[in-house]
Order: C-alpha cells, then sequence, then structure tokens
C-alpha cells in the first residue's frame, strides 16, 4: 500500500516490458489497477534484490539503465552462504527453533558449500527437522550431498598470481571488468573487489 515498502525479489529477472512498468511507477507514483479507470497515486520506498549482476546486464542491453538508476540509492552485498558461515548457528535457530543437531550433522553443515545458498539451507533443515520428530537432527536425516560434505583444504594461489592474472585479462578485454568476470566466472562485484584490493584501475588499459 502507499506508504509501505515494496520489496522486489530477483529484479533482475524482470521482462523488458515489466521493467518498463516498473520504471513509470517509480518516476510517476501513480498504478492503474487492472480493471480499473482511474490511477491511485503511490508512495512507496523500494527495496530489490537480485543474483544477478545488473551493470554487466546493462553493457549487454539485458536490463535498463535508467531503471537501474531510480532503484540504486543504499546498495548491499550479502556474500554467498558459503562465505559467511559464522552466521550458520544463528539461521539454523531460526529455521527449525528448539531443534538439536548432532556434532556429526554441525560438521556437515559446515562443510557443505551451499551452491543455492539460503533457499537450499532452509529447504534441507526443514527437511531433517521433520524426519528427525523430537530426536536430535542426525546426518541420516540431512540430504545426502550434505550429510557426506567434508572440508577441504582451499587452494591458494600463489603471491600476485590474481594480480598477474587481472592484468592480463583488462589488458586482453581492454579494460571491461564484465569480460574479465566472465573469463573469471566471477560476478563483476567480486572481480572489482581485487581490482580495489591490487590498485588496479580498469581505465589504464582503455584504448
Amino acid at each position: 500500500s502507499s506508504g509501505g515498502t515494496l520489496f522486489l525479489d530477483e529484479i533482475g529477472d524482470l521482462p523488458a516490458a515489466a521493467q518498463a512498468a516498473l520504471l513509470r511507477v517509480l518516476e510517476e507514483h501513480e498504478v492503474r489497477p487492472v480493471g480499473a479507470t482511474t490511477v491511485t497515486r503511490v508512495d512507496l520506498r523500494v527495496v530489490a534484490a537480485t543474483h544477478r549482476d545488473l551493470a554487466a546486464m546493462i553493457e549487454d542491453e539485458a536490463f535498463r539503465e535508467d531503471l537501474l538508476a531510480r532503484l540504486a540509492g543504499f546498495e548491499l552485498e550479502l556474500p554467498p552462504l558459503a562465505e559467511r558461515r559464522v552466521d550458520l548457528g544463528a539461521m539454523l535457530a531460526e529455521i527449525a527453533p528448539g531443534a538439536t543437531f548432532a556434532a556429526a550433522s554441525i560438521r556437515a553443515l559446515l562443510a557443505y558449500p551451499w551452491p543455492r545458498n539460503v533457499r537450499e539451507l532452509v529447504r534441507a533443515v526443514e527437511r531433517a527437522a521433520a524426519l528427525a520428530g523430537t530426536a536430535e537432527i542426525a546426518p541420516a536425516h540431512l540430504p545426502d550431498e550434505i550429510a557426506t560434505a567434508k572440508f577441504t583444504a582451499p587452494v591458494v594461489a600463489p603471491p600476485d598470481a590474481r594480480r598477474e592474472e587481472l592484468v592480463a585479462l583488462l589488458e586482453k578485454h581492454k579494460g571491461n571488468v564484465s569480460k574479465v568476470a566472465v573469463d573469471l566466472g566471477r560476478v563483476r562485484q567480486q572481480v572489482q573487489r581485487w581490482l580495489k584490493r591490487y590498485g588496479l584501475d580498469p581505465e589504464r588499459y582503455r584504448t
């Protein structure tokens, strides 16, 4: 309703027509309900989320730059679950309040890489809690791929190897960060963090 907050999940998945419609609402502060003949004034706070790289989508003409400009106020990048396992305990208490977990289950949950992030965690824990009932959640209650997860030693790149790789790709793509990100299989924001860490300016490579 007007005066409230509108949360738009996966804004990057909006088709072109829906992007245009949303932009009109944000610019004109008006909506026309289905079947109505008059418009309604709205004053909303918009919160949008996406797993996509919107800057890269703009370069590919898959997302409207003017819409992103309307949405981009305060930006918060949430790291994937695999990079914030310290939050796992609080999440488990919220997903399955009162449930207890066997030590082996906790180890498996911490070791699993969570490629589908929090949604996957919620589904797995809710399923495990339902199977366990009043008993503690054992590895047998978890999906097999999670129950058998093991910690693996991280692959550490030699000193400056990442920087050399970034320099080579910046030269190859003439400073186009989006193309560098594609070659690395990373999102643009991650590459930008690396560039900042190593003091690399993409502008120097653009001709």
